[in-house]
């Protein structure tokens, strides 16, 4: 993108490697950042992509073409309107890679004018590799790599296979939390007996996912169910153990059924504190929920709790 004024202009293509007769599309934005009274928008593309289609937004008037002597041709449009600061006009340029007999690297420019003969206010280019032979002649002996037929050929299973070989070759980044696709999420959570609450945001679960492991080692610690809590509200909670208090051995001490040891005390017990930021009603009585739930799998099976959440500003 050009530096900052009163229009810039984004210019790309849809792929950077593309084979003789395989469609290439260019895309460029112009974007009104100060109020300007209009502008000519040209995009230029070089021999070897020959025009098939384009689009323009309506206040455009166009497309004017012109062919230069080297073989490139010119696109303008002129947009004679009122534009104000925020306005995004779009062009798509569709075209085909003509045969070639040699690797080639197609570079295509978009510029902005205030006129059509003034003074460039913007502009852009974009490359892409066209590759005269298929890739995968470097698999056969190199007798082959003179045969135009099987250069050519082997284009056709390229085509097929390379979206495949891309996706084998990102593999790794399906099993990884950090980068798997979000409908993926879920599969990699049954994977690890983990059950993923839609009502959890997705960057919640992915920190969930490279955490679980850990939690599962933890699982039934307070350690374990302070982590567990501070992925989901992102604040760390107090827990507190309730254990027997004015521990006494001695001759008036008993032991049996529904006595412990000490007085004011509830074993198995223990309490937990949160500080979190206010929401609407409902919103905060569904957050309650998704923590009594997170509470309910971590904890103990006999220990009870009580759970405090109090709303206010969080210390970051």
């Amino acid at each position: 993108m050009s530096p900052h004024g009163a229009l810039t202009v984004d210019h790309v293509a849809d792929v950077y490697r593309r084979y003789p007769g395989e469609p290439l599309v260019f895309h460029t934005r112009v974007t009104v950042h100060q109020p300007v009274s209009g502008y000519v928008a040209s995009i230029t593309l070089p021999e070897h992509a020959r025009l098939d289609t384009t689009d323009a937004p309506q206040q455009a008037k166009g497309p004017r073409i012109v062919r230069w002597e080297e073989g490139s041709l010119t696109i303008t449009w002129q947009v004679e309107s009122d534009l104000d600061p925020g306005a995004i006009h779009e062009y798509t340029v569709r075209t085909i890679v003509a045969p070639t007999y040699e690797n080639l690297t197609l570079t295509s420019r978009a510029c902005i004018r205030k006129t059509e003969a003034g003074d460039i206010l913007a502009e852009e280019s974009a490359s892409v590799a066209v590759f005269a032979k298929g890739q995968y002649l470097r698999h056969l002996p190199a007798v082959y790599e003179d045969d135009e037929l099987m250069g050519r050929f082997l284009m056709l299973f390229e085509s097929f296979w390379k979206p495949i070989e891309a996706r084998l070759n990102q593999l790794p980044t399906y099993f990884d939390p950090r980068t798997a696709p979000p409908d993926l999420l879920p599969w990699m959570a049954a994977n690890l007996d983990l059950t993923l609450d839609p009502r959890w945001s997705e960057t919640k679960r992915r920190k969930l996912l490279r955490a679980i492991i850990r939690l599962y080692r933890m699982r039934g610690t307070r350690q374990g169910l302070i982590e567990y809590l501070e992925i989901f509200t992102g604040v760390r909670p107090q827990i507190v153990e309730h254990r027997a208090s004015n521990f006494v051995l001695g001759s008036r001490a008993q032991l049996g059924q529904g006595l412990a040891l000490g007085t004011q005390n509830a074993p198995h017990t223990f309490s937990v504190r949160l500080t979190l930021p206010p929401l609407l009603e409902e919103e905060a009585r569904q957050r309650q929920a998704i923590i009594e739930a997170i509470i309910e799998q971590e904890k103990p099976a006999h220990t009870v709790y009580e759970l405090y959440i109090t709303e206010g500003e969080v210390e970051a």
